[in-house]
């Protein structure tokens, strides 16, 4: 069976279910493909889960979607940031209040953030409400992809049958081990990591008052999420021995580790669900666009969990490549035109090296506990979160730095 289609999604994630339901608002011919069956809906707080710090452009984003009034009860905002090292005296602070917003961003498990993006794909897929069509493949994957006379052609199977897609663009938002990338021989530049990252969720006794903390130790780097009620989402990233140590002491031993970093500020750790474990790299692919294929979120690049920062950059490709698509067809240009490509990476790649340095420069503060180059990286920290660098970089970090699309300014495509 052969089938054309305006542009192919492939992969239906956060990023990429997010990007389907953004351009379903728009006059076009959509698949899109996962290769992983959808799981049954469910509202409980899985232990598989993991906590996701959303920051103020993407909220803004699953807004403009119409998402947030089904998730906003499984949230909690954000309304102030403590970064802090150990040995070290002070503190910086990022308050929401100082920068003008009601709130940094927020917090919200993975789980219940996957399962309403879902949910929202399907209904849109069966009732065809939105003027796009908009076709889903589930479970399918991609056998092939070749360029013919300037057209893709794509083979996408399932357990089935084989049918050959044309589509005048590809987004591939496939993930770190992107098949879209492998298929394409898009090569991958990757730094070596030997760290993991160690997450769950925390029942304490005293609120946490919105605040988010960062804190760099010689154990590694620990995030503090502020969720709903008295809980916290923890993400402590660290080498791979340490992160395995970590999982297998007993709960009260976890949480006597835990509280000499941070003392008591959260009261009295009372329970934890089952941590989970992920391993972790950084990885840029060597292209992230061309002519008639656009690579966004994991697939066009993957970061440590520092800052918190991976996902959202990825939603915030995703609304400017949507805008560009938006832009494509009042102008009745051809989709799978080289400038689309050029104007997505003119767009885009300056931010993605800001937040991807910013990044790796904190992950440099963990590992440096020397008194030079302490004194070095605590003191450019210091300058870049002193105003008016900390106004900026806190602008940056929220999303909300210079132009914005439209799906961040809460306008919608129709």
């Amino acid at each position: 069976m052969k089938q054309d289609y305006d542009i192919l999604i492939v992969g239906a994630g956060i990023v990429g279910t997010s990007l389907a339901l953004a351009l379903s608002d728009l006059p076009l011919r959509i698949a899109l493909i996962e290769q992983s069956p959808f799981k049954t809906l469910d509202t409980s707080l899985s232990s598989e889960s993991k906590p996701i710090a959303l920051n103020l452009a993407s909220l803004r984003i699953l807004q403009t979607l119409n998402l947030w009034s089904a998730l906003e009860t499984y949230a909690n905002p954000i309304k102030s940031v403590y970064i802090s090292k150990q040995a070290c005296f002070t503190q910086s602070r990022i308050n929401a209040k100082d920068l003008g917003v009601s709130q940094l961003g927020t917090v919200i498990p993975a789980a219940h953030l996957g399962q309403q993006l879902t949910k929202s794909l399907l209904q849109v897929v069966s009732y065809k409400t939105k003027p796009g069509c908009l076709d889903l493949y589930n479970p399918a994957c991609c056998e092939s992809i070749e360029q013919l006379g300037g057209a893709w052609q794509v083979v996408v199977s399932n357990q089935k049958e084989k049918k050959i897609i044309y589509p005048r663009l590809i987004i591939g938002v496939d993930g770190t081990h992107s098949t879209v990338r492998k298929l394409l021989n898009i090569g991958l530049k990757t730094k070596p990591s030997s760290e993991a990252a160690l997450t769950t969720f925390i029942d304490t006794s005293h609120h946490h008052q919105h605040i988010a903390y960062q804190r760099f130790t010689k154990q590694g780097i620990i995030a503090c999420l502020p969720l709903r009620d008295n809980k916290l989402g923890l993400v402590w990233t660290s080498e791979q021995q340490t992160i395995e140590t970590l999982q297998n002491l007993t709960e009260l031993d976890f949480f006597e580790n835990l509280q000499h970093h941070f003392s008591y500020r959260f009261g009295k750790l009372l329970h934890y669900t089952k941590p989970q474990v992920y391993g972790l790299k950084s990885c840029i692919a060597e292209v992230q666009a061309q002519a008639g294929l656009i690579l966004l979120g994991n697939a066009a690049h993957t970061l440590l969990p520092i800052a918190a920062q991976g996902l959202n950059l990825g939603l915030q490709d995703m609304a400017e490549c949507v805008d560009l698509i938006a832009k494509a067809l009042e102008q009745s240009q051809d989709l799978g035109d080289a400038c689309l490509a050029q104007s997505y990476l003119k767009s885009r790649l300056t931010a993605q090296r800001q937040i991807i340095g910013f990044t790796e420069q904190l992950t440099r503060l963990q590992t440096q506990f020397d008194p030079l180059t302490f004194i070095y990286n605590n003191g450019l920290l210091a300058m870049e979160l002193l105003s008016p660098f900390k106004r900026n970089l806190s602008r940056r970090l929220m999303g909300i730095h210079g132009r914005l699309p439209r799906l961040v300014r809460g306008l919608t495509l129709q």
